[in-house]
């Protein structure tokens, strides 16, 4: 059986170093695919493929990701590529749902909790991941966290998403690690839709998800 040690027999110093790069890369590649940050890999592949043109496990993980988003997109599209905001006539959990934390580890159990229960789940790490991956995607649910160690906070995304036309509706929940009173009145004041404590229970996360979703489109139907 073949070693690691053998893999890198007969490299030049440089030939390791750079194999060693493309490893450490491919390794960030496959937790952004569990924490379902999906543009953060393909961005990532970006480098693989310019240290190593050829890496097959690369162009592997790329068809996955590929297929994940596009399976995704199929959701909010009419066919023709076009966004569609149809009403369903029940709810249905294929909905999409958009966890954003700078914890990694939260994204990866999070995501891979909503998809135990049906959902599609998609991740980002920060407020500017957070833009590009909602205007990609169109969740219909939005979870993030309160506070970010840097940048703009999760209040300015909540802002973003309420003062942008057609967008308004979009359940927004919060995560924090500490509700305190000013965070709670912010909340009801700007029309949050729940406030989830940390340490997350996913009990309570899938019953709010849901409750959230239900609401939604039963107002969707009476309009």
């Amino acid at each position: 059986m073949n070693t690691e040690e053998d893999d890198l027999e007969g490299l030049t110093p440089a030939e390791a170093f750079r194999r060693a790069k493309v490893d450490h890369f491919l390794q960030h590649v496959r937790d952004y695919v569990e924490m379902g940050r999906y543009l953060a890999g393909l961005k990532t592949l970006d480098t693989v493929f310019g240290l190593d043109s050829s890496n097959e496990e690369g162009r592997l993980l790329k068809g996955t990701i590929d297929d994940l988003v596009a399976h995704i997109l199929k959701r909010t599209t009419n066919g023709k590529g076009e966004h569609t905001n149809e009403p369903r006539p029940r709810p249905r959990r294929s909905d999409l749902v958009m966890i954003v934390d700078q914890d990694e580890r939260l994204l990866t159990s999070l995501t891979g909790t909503l998809r135990r229960y049906g959902f599609m789940a998609i991740g980002a790490s920060s407020y500017e991941e957070a833009l590009e991956t909602y205007s990609m995607f169109r969740p219909e649910v939005v979870i993030s966290e309160v506070n970010f160690e840097t940048g703009p906070k999760g209040f300015d995304l909540y802002l973003w998403l309420k003062t942008n036309a057609g967008h308004q509706d979009v359940p927004f929940l919060f995560l924090a690690t500490r509700i305190d009173r000013e965070t709670l009145i912010a909340g009801k004041r700007f029309g949050v839709d729940d406030l989830i404590m940390k340490p997350v229970d996913d009990d309570v996360v899938i019953a709010s998800v849901i409750n959230c979703i239900s609401r939604r489109k039963s107002a969707q139907l009476r309009t």
